[in-house]
């Protein structure tokens, strides 16, 4: 499993870089999700799995970016 994900195109801020972020991602989150149930694991717990591990990403970050009181 090997995909590229292109670099962005739209600049820091702009409003619609989350949409190119998401377009960049698209073919390579497709062959994640293919190769996992390629190997056994079910769609459900593919979608599980992924947003777990999204969340968890996303948690740390907000964490590595709040002030320390």
């Amino acid at each position: 499993m090997s995909q590229t994900i292109q670099p962005p195109i739209l600049p820091e801020g702009s409003p619609d870089r989350a949409v190119n972020c998401e377009v960049a991602l698209e073919a390579a989150f497709a062959a994640l999700v293919a190769e996992s149930e390629a190997q056994g694991w079910t769609a459900q717990e593919t979608a599980e799995t992924l947003l777990k591990i999204a969340t968890e990403h996303i948690h740390l970050l907000g964490a590595a970016v709040e002030p320390k009181a």
